[in-house]
């Protein structure tokens, strides 16, 4: 039936992936920055630390982010990523 087709929500982890993610590649955070605490980016951004741990999870499997366990999180380099999974894909 023409083009109304269904509209989903957005979670509110996949806005908080693709906002972290559109500050890594448009240069605000760059490799090596270090991330603020979960707590202290769910009261700035307004969501629950469920939503900021469910994203960073889903970044670092992206290849944007390095979560170093008691330490925190980390940008990573995801042009560098992006060509070890391509490589990792031809073996």
């Amino acid at each position: 039936m023409m083009g109304f087709d269904r509209i989903e929500a957005v979670s509110l982890t996949d806005q908080f992936v693709q906002k972290i993610e559109a500050m890594i590649i448009s240069g605000e955070l760059v490799p090596g920055d270090q991330l603020p605490p979960a707590r202290e980016m769910s009261a700035r951004m307004g969501v629950s630390r469920p939503v900021i741990s469910a994203g960073l999870v889903e970044l670092e499997k992206m290849g944007f982010v390095e979560i170093v366990t008691r330490q925190g999180v980390y940008v990573s380099d995801y042009r560098k990523s992006e060509i070890g999974r391509a490589s990792c894909r031809e073996r």
